[in-house]
C-alpha cells in the first residue's frame, strides 16, 4: 500500500507540472531570474566604467555650460581647498567638486582636515576673524585666492520666522571665485543717487557681489564727472528728474563706449513731460520714455490681473538662455519704451521684453475705467529694449551698450520668487552682457526645493475643465456604452 500511495503521489505531481497555471508560473519565475541576472551582468559591468549621468530634474550635479567654456579656457592652475574633518564630507559639495577637477586637469581638489592641519588655513585668515569648517579656499598660481563660507553655499528663504534652504550655490560661487582669479580687474558699477532713488533689493546686491561685481554710489551734482573705473552706470527708479549737467555727464560717458542700464518706475503723480533731461539722453539713443501703463488683455500673458505681464521673451544673448531653460518673467506695472522714428543709423535697437498685440498703455492715469480709451497705445509694447551704438574711429570698432526697462518692480523679492527666479536671471544677464561677460549668462543656484507648477489664469480654465468635466464625461460614455452592450446580449 505504501509503494502505491508512493506511485499515486509521484503520479499526482507530474500532472501538476501539466497545470497550465503552474507552466505559466514556471516560465514567469525563469524569465524573472533571467532578467535579474542580466541586471546583476549589466551592473557589473556599468561598475567597470568610471561614468555617471545626473537624473536629478534641475542637473544639480552637472555643470553648466558656461562654467565648461571657463574650464577649457584656463591657462593656470587653480587649487580648491575644502576645510573639513575626515569623515564629515558633505556630499553634495563633494560630487559638484568631483566635476570641476574630472573636465579640467587645470583643477585640483584637496581635503584640508581643520584638526590634523590647524595652521594650514592662517594664511588665508587677513582680518584674523578665523575660517568656519567646511568653508572652500580657491587659489590660483598667481595667489590670487577667494574664501567661500558654508553660508554662502546655500541660498536661504525666510518663511514664518526661520530660515529654510531655498537652493544649492556650489557651483555659482566656485565659478564666480575662479572667475575672480583670473580676472585682471572686476567690475564695477555706479549707481546713480540725488534724485529720491530707492536702495537696490538686499538680494541683488547680493547677486552681484557674487559675481565679482563692486557696487558704488554716484552723485553727479557733486562729482565732477563719472569716475575712471566705472563699468557700468545704473539709474535705479529715479523718482526726479537728473539735471542738464548730469544729462550731459551721462551723455559724455555713453559716447566713450560707456555702459548703462535706466530702470524707471510707472510715476502718476508728475506732468506729462516727466524728466525731460533723462528722456534727451535716451532720444540721442533712439528711444522715449511714455508716460503710461500697460494692461495685458491676453490671459495667457496675465498673471492674477492685467497689470501683472508675464511678457514675450525676444531673441536676443539676455534672453535666450531664459527661453531655453523655459523660466518666465514677471514684470507688474510697466511702462511703454517706445523706439524712436528717427534715430542714427549706428544704432542698433532689440526688443527685450513685450507685451501682446491685445495689450494697451492708458496715458490718461485720471481715468476712472481699465477699457481702452482714445488716446491709449495699442499693443504689443516693449517693456525692456537693449541699444547696441557701434561706430568707427582711425579704424577701431567703438561700442556703446544701454538697456531700459519700463518697470523696477519685476526686482522685489516677492515678484522674483512667483517668476521662479526668471526675474533675477534676465536683469543678471543683462548686466553680464553690457560688460561682455557672456560666459556667466545664467550660472544660477540649483533649487533644492519642490518643482511648483507655475500656470496662468487661462490654463487654470482648461485643466479645470479637463479634470472636472471631461475625463468624467469620457468615464461616463463609456460605462454607458458597455452597460448598453451587456444589456442587449
Amino acid at each position: 500500500m505504501e509503494l502505491g500511495g508512493e506511485a499515486i503521489m509521484k503520479n499526482n505531481i507530474w500532472e501538476s507540472f501539466k497545470d497550465k497555471r503552474v507552466r505559466y508560473g514556471g516560465y514567469a519565475s525563469m524569465m524573472t531570474a533571467f532578467v535579474v541576472a542580466i541586471l546583476i551582468i549589466i551592473n557589473l559591468m556599468v561598475g567597470q566604467f568610471d561614468y555617471k549621468l545626473d537624473l536629478t530634474e534641475n542637473k544639480m550635479f552637472s555643470l553648466s555650460q558656461q562654467t565648461l567654456e571657463l574650464l577649457d579656457r584656463l591657462d593656470q592652475n587653480i587649487t580648491v581647498y575644502v576645510l573639513t574633518e575626515t569623515g564629515k564630507e558633505n556630499l553634495i559639495f563633494d560630487e559638484t567638486l568631483k566635476q570641476y577637477s574630472a573636465h579640467s586637469n587645470k583643477i585640483k581638489v584637496e581635503y584640508k582636515d581643520p584638526v590634523l592641519y590647524p595652521q594650514f588655513a592662517t594664511k588665508y585668515d587677513k582680518e584674523g576673524k578665523g575660517i568656519s569648517n567646511d568653508s572652500l579656499i580657491v587659489e590660483g598660481e598667481n595667489g590670487k585666492f577667494k574664501i567661500i563660507p558654508p553660508s554662502q553655499l546655500f541660498n536661504y528663504s525666510y518663511n514664518s520666522g526661520s530660515y529654510i534652504v531655498e537652493s544649492l550655490a556650489v557651483e555659482e560661487r566656485v565659478t564666480g571665485a575662479i572667475q575672480y582669479i583670473i580676472s585682471e580687474k572686476n567690475p564695477v558699477i555706479y549707481t546713480l543717487k540725488g534724485h529720491d532713488e530707492p536702495s537696490l533689493p538686499y538680494y541683488v546686491k547680493t547677486q552681484l557681489e557674487k559675481e565679482n561685481y563692486e557696487i558704488k554710489d554716484l552723485n553727479l551734482l557733486t562729482d565732477k564727472e563719472i569716475p575712471e573705473d566705472a563699468d557700468i552706470l545704473m539709474i535705479y527708479a529715479p523718482v526726479r528728474d537728473i539735471s542738464k549737467e548730469e544729462g550731459a555727464k551721462i551723455t559724455e560717458f555713453l559716447e566713450n563706449q560707456g555702459r548703462a542700464i535706466i530702470l524707471t518706475n510707472v510715476l502718476t503723480n508728475v506732468k506729462e513731460d516727466q524728466m525731460p533731461n533723462l528722456q534727451e539722453v535716451l532720444k540721442k539713443y533712439g528711444l522715449s520714455i511714455r508716460k503710461s501703463m500697460i494692461l495685458e488683455m491676453d490671459a495667457k500673458y496675465q498673471f492674477a490681473n492685467p497689470l501683472y505681464i508675464i511678457p514675450n521673451l525676444q531673441g536676443h544673448e539676455i534672453t535666450d538662455p531664459l527661453k531655453s531653460s523655459g523660466l518666465p518673467v514677471l514684470v507688474a506695472v510697466a511702462q511703454n519704451i517706445e523706439t524712436l522714428q528717427v534715430k542714427r543709423d549706428s544704432l542698433e535697437i532689440s526688443p527685450l521684453l513685450t507685451s501682446s498685440e491685445t495689450s494697451y498703455a492708458k496715458t490718461n492715469f485720471q481715468s476712472e475705467v481699465a477699457e481702452k480709451e482714445e488716446g491709449d497705445i495699442d499693443g504689443p509694447l516693449d517693456i525692456a529694449v537693449a541699444v547696441t551704438d557701434t561706430w568707427y574711429e582711425n579704424n577701431e570698432e567703438k561700442i556703446t551698450k544701454l538697456v531700459v526697462v519700463g518697470n523696477t518692480e519685476f526686482l522685489n523679492e516677492t515678484i522674483n520668487a512667483q517668476s521662479a527666479g526668471g526675474n533675477i536671471d534676465f536683469f543678471m544677464n543683462t548686466v553680464n552682457w553690457l560688460v561682455d561677460k557672456e560666459e556667466s549668462i545664467s550660472i544660477r543656484p540649483k533649487s533644492l526645493l519642490t518643482t511648483r507648477l507655475k500656470i496662468n489664469v487661462s490654463q487654470v480654465y482648461i485643466y479645470a475643465g479637463i479634470t472636472v468635466v471631461l475625463i468624467p464625461l469620457i468615464i461616463g460614455i463609456i460605462g454607458l456604452t458597455v452597460w448598453l452592450r451587456r444589456r442587449n446580449r
